[in-house]
């Protein structure tokens, strides 16, 4: 498979993936990022799958965001070679938990040195391939994402984690009396460091920290 990235400042608005079509993307350039970043996104088992990657393949080339060529490998171009560069070349994949008194939901945020993207899971394991919000840096479109979830659930609470974070810390965010009350915690750790009253630079300045920016 070939990878065209003539394009490679195009980024996503927003395109669905089916898990064959995101382990086939995956793929196309081998190597350690790409199989953390197919971790990420739960499909890191069907990489080796020949017949999961070839149907992937061809519900690529279907869909018209990828062209067989005429040697039989696969090229891309645009927003979905964007979306391939990123799954190959990251260097950070950050996990936010949504979280509500029903249950919860999830963005992956997949960054590479030039290619910022955010993956929301949906049924069948899809996944929403999204750009981030142009004039924001990383640490503020986690930020955005969470503040988001929290005006639409008030009650509810998010979770952030750097995936390639050994320790395993994660930052834990609830709204207060017009503050943010946060919490930091590691599997090693019985019991979360909580803080209350934070204003929305110290929480930014809170998620800078977990991503390690």
């Amino acid at each position: 498979m070939t990878e065209t990235t003539s394009e490679r400042d195009a980024y996503p608005d927003a395109i669905g993936f089916g898990f064959a079509e995101i382990a086939t993307l995956a793929s196309m350039r081998r190597g350690d990022a790409a199989v953390l970043s197919a971790e990420a996104l739960r499909v890191a088992e069907y990489l080796g799958n020949t017949e999961v990657v070839s149907a992937g393949a061809s519900s690529l080339v279907a869909r018209g965001l990828a062209t067989a060529e005429a040697d039989g490998e696969l090229s891309v171009a645009g927003p979905t070679a964007a979306v391939a560069a990123a799954l190959s070349t990251a260097t950070r994949r950050m996990e936010i938990s949504l979280l509500t008194a029903e249950g919860g939901d999830s963005v992956i945020g997949i960054e590479s040195q030039d290619i910022h993207l955010l993956f929301q899971p949906r049924a069948y394991l899809t996944w929403w391939a999204m750009a981030q919000r142009p004039g924001l840096s990383p640490a503020e479109a986690n930020l955005l994402v969470i503040k988001e979830h929290l005006r639409i659930n008030p009650k509810g609470g998010a979770t952030l984690r750097r995936r390639e974070e050994p320790t395993g810390q994660t930052l834990y965010v609830k709204q207060g009396q017009g503050s943010w009350t946060v919490g930091t915690s590691s599997p090693a750790q019985k019991d979360i460091s909580e803080s209350t009253g934070l204003d929305d630079a110290a929480l930014l300045a809170r998620i800078r920290s977990i991503r390690q920016d």
